[in-house]
């Protein structure tokens, strides 16, 4: 039975023309002025404004962006309030996931950017998940999906989510991601998934985290593979449930001359790939706090994947009026 996309594009609505519609330019300049007025008043008020308030609005705002980022996505985030150097003033950062780049299977999709257009290998399958799969084939050249990773595409330092859909025809051991030297997903005999990353620790010492479920990859099915980290931990989840998560404290280790392999030829997966998508970690603007308020030290805010709070510390401020 084939599987299609529903047609997300909606048609754009317009309303009836009508030869009263519009401003007069007497209206605008007198909307314009008001604007002007309140934007004045606003600023003077927010000049005079408590700082205890201001930061209390930024952090508010970084803190529902986070909450929104984990409900929406699945992930862990994270808002973290710094203290300045030297005389700069403290920031307010949320630490949110951000898409880099999806491979689907349709024929003759456009891309932007030759630098994001893959090498395919493999059979195209009608019948995909959301539409067009692909299966390795014996005698591939390549492997399923093999891509020169662009780095101002996917900057997985500060962390990523790669997430790929499969459909497993039978057991056996083969390589879903292949990324040296930052990460490799495999799975067993039994399709029980074993994940090796790549990452450099605070202290700056590189490691490597191994992590393996205890649990198989079901049979026949449809699943969504989904293996991340975010620089705290590393963790494999399948539909939305963990299987597996190790502390992984530091940054990812990207290359500048990484490659992608997807289903490699030398050990490709029994079945059927559909999207692969990757996503990566990023730091919103930094929001600056009025200059008085300088916290003790470095405080997280952390939500788990549906959102909910893990850790509200209750901050604490340098004293900028003692004499210590």
């Amino acid at each position: 039975m084939q599987h299609n996309l529903p047609d997300r594009r909606s048609p754009v609505l317009r309303a009836p023309q009508s030869r009263s519609a519009g401003f007069t330019l007497l209206e605008l300049l007198a909307v314009i002025g008001v604007i002007s007025v309140l934007l004045g008043i606003g600023i003077g008020y927010i000049g005079k404004t408590d700082p205890d308030l201001i930061f209390g609005s930024i952090l508010a705002g970084e803190r529902r962006a986070a909450q929104m980022t984990a409900r929406a996505e699945g992930v862990p985030t994270e808002v973290i309030v710094r203290p300045g150097l030297e005389a700069e003033p403290a920031i307010v950062q949320a630490h949110l996931l951000q898409p880099a780049i999806v491979f689907h299977f349709e024929p003759q999709t456009p891309v932007m950017d030759e630098r994001m257009r893959p090498e395919l290998g493999g059979e195209d399958v009608v019948a995909g998940r959301f539409g067009h799969a692909r299966r390795s084939m014996p005698g591939d050249k390549t492997a399923l999906v093999h891509w020169a990773v662009a780095e101002e595409v996917v900057d997985a330092r500060d962390g990523f989510v790669m997430r790929v859909d499969l459909y497993l025809e039978r057991r056996g051991s083969c390589v879903v991601i292949d990324m040296p030297p930052l990460l490799e997903v495999r799975l067993d005999q039994n399709l029980r998934p074993d994940v090796r990353m790549s990452m450099t620790e605070l202290g700056g010492e590189k490691v490597r985290k191994n992590m393996k479920s205890e649990q198989s990859l079901p049979l026949e099915r449809w699943v969504t593979l989904e293996v991340g980290a975010d620089g705290n931990s590393l963790w494999l989840s399948v539909d939305g449930r963990d299987f597996a998560r190790v502390d992984a404290v530091g940054s990812p280790e990207q290359t500048p001359e990484m490659v992608l392999d997807v289903s490699p030829k030398e050990s490709p997966i029994p079945g059927l790939v559909d999207e692969f998508r990757i996503m990566v970690f990023e730091y919103a603007a930094a929001q600056q706090l009025p200059i008085e308020l300088q916290p003790t030290r470095a405080f997280r805010f952390t939500y788990d994947k549906r959102g909910e709070p893990i850790d509200a510390p209750t901050i604490t401020w340098v004293d900028l009026d003692s004499d210590s």
